[in-house]
């Protein structure tokens, strides 16, 4: 009988320290500001007459995630000049939500796309070509770069990087920026998996306070499962490249 208490001092000690190894020890909360870098390259220029996230969707990018549909405002808004920025749609994911790219470029170069387009095809396989054929489109042709965004829905900064990016390609009045503009063309597809994100924001919303949490391990950094990641069927669409199994990566192997 001696011995009960002894024991069960013991079975206490062992409970107590296997829930102390699992419990951390909250962090405080800081309010210091993060410092900002420049959001576009040094001696930019940009014209008032391009619309900012502000005009269009009421506050700058970064104060809060930018969900579809405003996405989709902003991206029309940006195509209403066709002389420097086009948009096309290349399909529809589970959900129905419309998949769409913006071609940004030199007035120039936009009013040659499909010229371009077809120069690039003839290179990419360049067996039928003569040498001078072959280094004509290469002198000639502008590179054409592709640029894709948020593959994981739950990667939420990307989507505003890349309207931080045609914003800035599609208003850029500086000589730099054109002088680049005149060497390449640029597709920007600002949002891979539409269905994952939209799942993610609305899981950020649900939870969010007056003001952003670093606590990790506040509420809004413990998504529930499945998380933003995935698309509509729990696909990670960044390992379909190979298997090409869902709409969202055929449709954008065949854009591509």
């Amino acid at each position: 009988m001696r011995r009960r208490p002894q024991r069960h001092r013991q079975i206490l000690f062992v409970t107590l320290s296997l829930f102390l190894c699992t419990v951390h020890p909250a962090r405080p909360q800081t309010t210091k500001p993060v410092d900002e870098a420049p959001l576009f390259p040094t001696g930019s220029e940009h014209d008032p007459a391009v619309p900012t996230t502000e005009k269009v969707l009421g506050y700058s990018l970064g104060d809060r995630m930018t969900d579809f549909l405003a996405m989709q405002t902003y991206m029309q808004a940006l195509s209403r000049d066709p002389s420097r920025v086009f948009q096309r749609t290349y399909g529809k994911s589970h959900e129905g939500r419309p998949l769409r790219y913006l071609i940004i470029s030199h007035p120039d170069n936009m009013k040659r796309l499909e010229e371009i387009r077809a120069a690039s095809v003839r290179l990419a396989d360049p067996r039928p070509l003569s040498a001078a054929a072959a280094d004509e489109i290469i002198r000639s042709n502008p590179a054409i770069v592709w640029l894709a965004y948020s593959v994981h829905g739950d990667e939420h900064s990307s989507t505003e990087a890349a309207l931080a990016t045609a914003y800035h390609l599609a208003s850029a009045s500086d000589e730099a920026t054109l002088r680049m503009l005149r060497d390449v063309v640029v597709i920007i597809d600002p949002l891979q998996n539409p269905d994952g994100r939209e799942r993610f924001i609305t899981f950020e919303r649900q939870v969010a306070g007056p003001n952003p949490r670093l606590d990790p391990q506040a509420v809004d950094h413990d998504q529930p499962w499945p998380g933003g990641r995935y698309n509509h069927y729990l696909f990670d669409l960044n390992r379909d490249w190979f298997f090409q199994t869902q709409p969202e990566t055929r449709r954008k192997v065949a854009a591509f």
